[in-house]
C-alpha cells in the first residue's frame, strides 16, 4: 500500500499530464513571502512530508525532489523515507540548486509550472535566466496543489487588534510620514507592501492569521495623500476602522489589490521589493508605471531601528521571560532529582505553563525546541508527544524558545547539563560561550555590518576547527517576528550596518551528529559606545535575564576578562530577577549566578 505522500503525487502527476506541465515547483512560502505560513499554504508540506520550515519540492513525470539547507539535513533524511522523494542538501558539493536541476532535467520547449501567488517577482527572473538556453515554459497563473488537495484549509481569519502607541511608541500618522518622507526621498509616488510583519507595523496592527507571529494577513499601498489596506474587512472591529480612518487609512477586500493596482495612473511612479512581491502583483502594475526597485522595503529598515519606548519595552519583555525560564530550569532540576519521569515534550508544555503566568504573555514566539543528547543535534528539532526522548540525569538538554509579549519578542536558547557530560562536550560548550561573549564585550565601529561582526562569534570555535551553519544571529521585532531583518549575523555579506536600537540575538553552537548539540544565545541591543579621534564606537547591551549554566563549562579555559564578563552578566541577572521571585526559585537563582 502506498503512503499518503506516494499518493498525492501520483494524483498531483495525472493533473499535471492532463494539463501539459512537466515540472512542478513547489516552495515553502505563502503570497506575501513569509518564514512562516498559515495551515492553506503548507503546500510542500502537506505535498512531501517534510515538516521543516524551508525547502522546495519540484515534481516530475518521474522524478521528486526536495532541496533544503543544512539545518534540515538530518530532520529531511528521516522525513521523506519510503516517500519516494529523493532529498538534496543544499551547500554540500555537487548538489545542484533546484532551478539549475530543473534545467538539466527537463527537454527543451517543455513547461515549468507554479502558483504565482506564492512565487517572487526575483526568483521569476532567476527562473528565467536559467531556463533561457532550453527555452522551458514558464506557467504561473494556476494554483495547482489546490486541484488535489480536497480538504484544504481555507485562508486564515482571526481578527485585527490595535496595537497601542504605549507599545509601539510611534502612532500610525507618524510612521506614514516617515514612509512618505522616504517616498520623496526615492522620486517615488507610492510603496507596495506585501511583507505582513512590515504591513503590521507600519499600521499598529496585529492579528493571528500565522501561528506564533501576530500578523494579518493583508497588502497594502501607501500614497502620497492616502493608505490603503487590502485584507477581510470582517478582521476589523468598527473602532479599529475608524481609527485607521482617523490615519487616513481605508480598508478594501482582499483581493481587490490587483484591481486597484491596474488603475494607476502611467505618469505615476511605485516603489517595490522585488524579493518580496509575488508574480500575481507584478503582473498587475502597468507596464507605463515606472517601478523603482528595493532588496530592502523602506518599512523594513525604519522597523529595524527602535524607539525609546520600544527598548524600554523590551527590557521589561526580558525580565517576563526571564522570571519563566529561572522557573522552568528550576522546577526541572528538582522533578528530575525527585525521580520523576519527564520528556522532552512534557518539559515544553511546563515551560509554555510558566510563561502563561505573565498577563501580558501572548503566546510562543516559535515552537518550542526542547532536545535531550543526540535530538539536540538537530538545530530545528520539535519533540513529538508520542515520540520525545525521556529526559535522564546525565548529558545536555538544549532549550531554544521564546514568548511573544505585548513588550516584545524574546528568544533565549540556554544548553543544560542534567548530569555528568563528557569532556568533549565540555570543551564545546566552552567554546560556544567564549563566542558569544566575545561579541556582547566588543566595541565596534559605525558602519559595520553583521558580515563584519560573525567572525568574532565564531573565531573561538575556529581554532578548534570547529563549525557551525547557521547564522549568528538575527533581529527581532517589537512583538512581531522572531525573525527580522535587515540586520543579522551571517558569513554571507550584508550590507546593512547596525545602528543604535537595533535589537538582535548572538547564538553560537556546536552540533555533533549522534552525540550533543550545544547552543547558548542571549539577545542584545546596539548602542552608542565611545566616539574617537578615530570615529564613533557602538556596543551591544545584554536584554536576556536568564542564567548561563557554568555546570558543562571548563573554566580554565576562559580568560580572565571573559570570567569577569560573565560574573558581571550573573550579578545582572540576580539583581534583576532576585526581587520578583520567592522561595526555592531564588535560592535556585542565587546558586546559578554565584560568581565562579
Amino acid at each position: 500500500m502506498k503512503s499518503p505522500v506516494e499518493q498525492r503525487i501520483r494524483e498531483l502527476r495525472r493533473v499535471m499530464s492532463s494539463c501539459g506541465v512537466d515540472a512542478l515547483m513547489i516552495p515553502s512560502t505563502d503570497p506575501h513571502q513569509s518564514e512562516d505560513v498559515g495551515p492553506r499554504w503548507q503546500t510542500r508540506q502537506w505535498l512531501s512530508g517534510f515538516t521543516g520550515s524551508a525547502g522546495t519540492l519540484v515534481v516530475t513525470a518521474r522524478q521528486a525532489g526536495l532541496w533544503t539547507d543544512d539545518r534540515y539535513h538530518i530532520q529531511a533524511e528521516q522525513e521523506l523515507k519510503g516517500s519516494g522523494i529523493k532529498l538534496y542538501k543544499l551547500r554540500e558539493p555537487g548538489v545542484p540548486g533546484f532551478l539549475e536541476w530543473i534545467a538539466r532535467t527537463l527537454k527543451s520547449g517543455q513547461t515549468v509550472a507554479f502558483d504565482g501567488r506564492v512565487v517572487s517577482l526575483d526568483t521569476i527572473r532567476e527562473m528565467k535566466k536559467v531556463f533561457a538556453a532550453k527555452t522551458l515554459k514558464l506557467r504561473g497563473r494556476e494554483d495547482w496543489v489546490d486541484l488535489v488537495w480536497r480538504d484544504r484549509p481555507a485562508p486564515p481569519c482571526a481578527p485585527a487588534f490595535d496595537y497601542p502607541v504605549n507599545y509601539a511608541g510611534l502612532n500610525r500618522a507618524r510612521k506614514l510620514q516617515a514612509v512618505r518622507a522616504r517616498l520623496q526621498e526615492k522620486k517615488a509616488d507610492a510603496l507596495l507592501l506585501a511583507s505582513l510583519d512590515d504591513i503590521a507595523w507600519l499600521f499598529n496592527i496585529r492579528g493571528g492569521d500565522i501561528d506564533h507571529s501576530p500578523v494579518v494577513l493583508a497588502y497594502a499601498l501607501v500614497e502620497a495623500d492616502k493608505a490603503t489596506l487590502y485584507s477581510n474587512p470582517a478582521k476589523f472591529s468598527p473602532s479599529l476602522k475608524r481609527d485607521l480612518q482617523r490615519a487616513g487609512v481605508t480598508i478594501r477586500p482582499y483581493d481587490s489589490i490587483t484591481a486597484h493596482l491596474k488603475s494607476i495612473s502611467s505618469h505615476k511612479s511605485l516603489c517595490l521589493n522585488p524579493r518580496r512581491i509575488n508574480q500575481w502583483l507584478a503582473d498587475a502594475i502597468p507596464r507605463s508605471v515606472k517601478v523603482i526597485e528595493d532588496s530592502t522595503d523602506i518599512t523594513t529598515e525604519l522597523k529595524a531601528v527602535k524607539n525609546r519606548v520600544e527598548q524600554e519595552n523590551f527590557r521589561r519583555a526580558a525580565l517576563m521571560d526571564g522570571l519563566a525560564l529561572v522557573k522552568f530550569f528550576a522546577w526541572l532540576e528538582h522533578a528530575l532529582k525527585s525521580g520523576n519521569r519527564i520528556s522532552e515534550y512534557d518539559a515544553g508544555v511546563r515551560l509554555a505553563e510558566f510563561r502563561k503566568e505573565s498577563p501580558d504573555y501572548r503566546g510562543d514566539c516559535f515552537q518550542t525546541i526542547c532536545a535531550f543528547g543526540a535530538n539536540a543535534a538537530l538545530v530545528h528539532y520539535s519533540a513529538k508527544a508520542d515520540t520525545a526522548a525521556a529526559l535522564k540525569r546525565k548529558g545536555l538538554l538544549l532549550v531554544d524558545s521564546g514568548g511573544n509579549y505585548f513588550q516584545g519578542t524574546m528568544d533565549t536558547t540556554r544548553t543544560v547539563a542534567l548530569g555528568r557530560v563528557s569532556l568533549e562536550a565540555r570543551r564545546s560548550y566552552t567554546w560556544v560561550l567564549k563566542g558569544m561573549m566575545a561579541l556582547s564585550r566588543a566595541q565596534f565601529p559605525v558602519g559595520a555590518t553583521g558580515t563584519h561582526l560573525d567572525v568574532l562569534v565564531r573565531a573561538p570555535l575556529w581554532a578548534h576547527g570547529v563549525n557551525y551553519r547557521h547564522g549568528s544571529g538575527h533581529g527581532v521585532g517589537s512583538y512581531l517576528n522572531v525573525h527580522e531583518g535587515p540586520q543579522g549575523l551571517l558569513p554571507t555579506w550584508n550590507s546593512h550596518a547596525f545602528k543604535p536600537g537595533m535589537i538582535l540575538t548572538i547564538e553560537p553552537g556546536v552540533y555533533v551528529r549522534g552525540e550533543y548539540g550545544i547552543r547558548t544565545e542571549n539577545m542584545v541591543l546596539v548602542t552608542q559606545a565611545s566616539s574617537t579621534v578615530h570615529g564613533n564606537f557602538l556596543k551591544f547591551e545584554t536584554l536576556t535575564a536568564c542564567p548561563i549554566d557554568v555546570a558543562p563549562l571548563i573554566p580554565s579555559l576562559l580568560t580572565p576578562d571573559e570570567k569577569a564578563w560573565l560574573n558581571d552578566f550573573h550579578r545582572s541577572v540576580w539583581r534583576k530577577l532576585s526581587p520578583l521571585l520567592k522561595g526555592s526559585d531564588r535560592d535556585w537563582l542565587k546558586r546559578k549566578t554565584d560568581p565562579i
